[in-house]
């Protein structure tokens, strides 16, 4: 598996870890490519990038049910 060492070229991965951050952080959340590429990394090397599938998992459903109507 190729290591991602920059965000450059993996756009689904920078909008993950924009709605992750976002609902972690809150007011408090920086969105330039550093600190989401630490924060990338933080979870890689804590073994819970998971986290950012759950919250594709959550944001699909908050989308469908508002869809929904």
């Amino acid at each position: 598996m190729e290591e991602v060492t920059n965000l450059d070229h993996s756009a689904m991965l920078k909008e993950l870890l924009r709605m992750y951050i976002s609902r972690k952080y809150q007011e408090d959340a920086l969105y330039d490519d550093w600190h989401l590429f630490q924060e990338y990394s933080w979870l890689k090397n804590n073994n819970k990038l998971d986290e950012l599938f759950k919250e594709e998992c959550l944001t699909n459903r908050l989308n469908d049910e508002h869809y929904r109507g």
